[in-house]
């Protein structure tokens, strides 16, 4: 198989009145939080998720070994992804697995303002495609995952794949919730998982503007097989 190599487009800086939802209020965070004007800074942005493959590749350039190994990668085998699953998103990793392949190649985990420009650009879009619910632009409710380069009539504004389904995306936010014991982390742009309609979270095509608030509970169970991430780097 051809093995997918990251690419990265260029994204100029701009401010923007920024909003964002969620479906279920909890303690002091409200459902709706905005609106606020951000600004954003010129970017790198990849293409596309990262892949099993592209992960692999950083495990043997780094060497990275996560403190608490548990359930890191638990999908694939002898320390390497199943034959064939090279161009799948890499999932079963934490934040903090994504911030480590991150910095290895000078990059970071986009801030939710960040992912929602790039999901939605210029005009706002309600889903990457544009404002209308189209299921056929986006990985939802197969219960697999595709290729990262799939569903190119669903990218975005600025060419990037699957921003919305196939695989949550970890942003770079990190929050708590008064006591500092409980923290949490805020994902973005939906998967192929459909979940039940009583779970925390929402299934389908998710709009731009949608936030899921997760809450940390140790690395072992922090590494999700519905969760991976992509990377950003700012430039002048």
């Amino acid at each position: 198989m051809n093995l997918i190599k990251q690419v990265s487009v260029r994204v100029e800086g701009t401010s923007y009145i920024y909003r964002c939802v969620h479906r279920i209020k909890e303690g002091d965070c409200q459902m709706e939080h905005g609106p606020v004007p951000v600004e954003i800074k010129p970017l790198l942005a990849d293409v596309f998720a990262t892949t099993n493959e592209m992960y692999y590749q950083f495990l043997q350039e780094s060497g990275y070994e996560p403190a608490n190994p548990r359930n890191f990668l638990k999908h694939w085998q002898d320390g390497k992804y199943v034959e064939g699953e090279g161009n799948l998103p890499v999932v079963n990793v934490t934040q903090d697995d994504a911030r480590a392949f991150a910095a290895h190649y000078g990059k970071r985990l986009p801030t939710e303002a960040e992912w929602q420009y790039l999901a939605a650009g210029d005009a706002h879009f309600k889903y990457p495609w544009g404002n209308k619910k189209d299921y056929s632009k986006c990985n939802v409710y197969s219960m697999k995952l595709c290729d990262v380069d799939q569903y190119p009539e669903g990218v975005s504004p600025f060419g990037l794949y699957n921003m919305c389904g196939n695989v949550w995306e970890f942003t770079d936010e990190l929050n708590y919730d008064g006591d500092k014991h409980h923290y949490f982390i805020t994902l973005r742009g939906g998967t192929s998982y459909n979940a039940p309609d009583y779970w925390h979270t929402e299934c389908g095509a998710i709009p731009n503007d949608y936030h899921l608030k997760v809450h940390q509970l140790g690395d072992a169970m922090n590494r999700y097989e519905t969760v991976g991430f992509r990377c950003v780097k700012e430039v002048e």
